[in-house]
């Protein structure tokens, strides 16, 4: 039966945030930011994918996702999806080797995640100069925070609603 299968059930939730992620990016991105410094929903979707499946659906779906964000922009085609790819891989790896169970250490794994991600698209798109340090200091440290704080609550209602429907298969057993 395809529905009730673990791989249609994976692939169906995959669509759906990649869908959220679209939405966000269309409507919601230029609310949400604060005095220029933007939310990345697309960092926080891909290291909850990454550490709750691991490395391979991490590369999956930073792929995914940064192609997708690497549309828009056809200067820099690829790029995105590489740099999404390593992050989703690095993050995914920290699956079973690190403790996360806690959502500060889940908020500093988004901090970090972000600055990289931020780090190793502007050297591979500008190349590495002043103004590369200069864009992660004056930009990227505020966006990774701000990612991060707001990654946490996200992350918080994620778990809340992993953890109920845990408790309604286990009754329903």
């Amino acid at each position: 039966m395809l529905w009730g299968s673990t791989i249609f059930t994976r692939l169906f939730s995959g669509l759906l945030l990649i869908l959220t992620l679209i939405l966000y990016q269309t409507f919601l991105s230029n609310a949400m930011s604060i005095l220029g410094v933007k939310f990345d929903l697309s960092i926080v979707i891909l290291v909850y994918i990454a550490l709750s499946r691991g490395p391979v659906s991490g590369v999956i779906f930073g792929f995914l996702i940064g192609l997708l964000s690497d549309i828009f922009t056809p200067q820099t085609l690829g790029w995105g999806a590489l740099v999404k790819c390593l992050i989703g891989f690095w993050v995914g790896s920290f699956k079973d080797n690190l403790y996360l169970d806690t959502i500060y250490s889940k908020g500093g794994m988004i901090f970090l995640a972000l600055i990289l991600n931020d780090l190793l698209y502007y050297i591979f798109t500008c190349g590495l100069n002043s103004s590369t340090f200069e864009i992660l200091i004056n930009y990227s440290l505020l966006s990774a925070l701000y990612t991060s704080l707001v990654g946490m609550l996200i992350l918080l209602v994620l778990q809340g609603i992993n953890r109920n429907r845990w408790v309604i298969d286990r009754m329903t057993i």
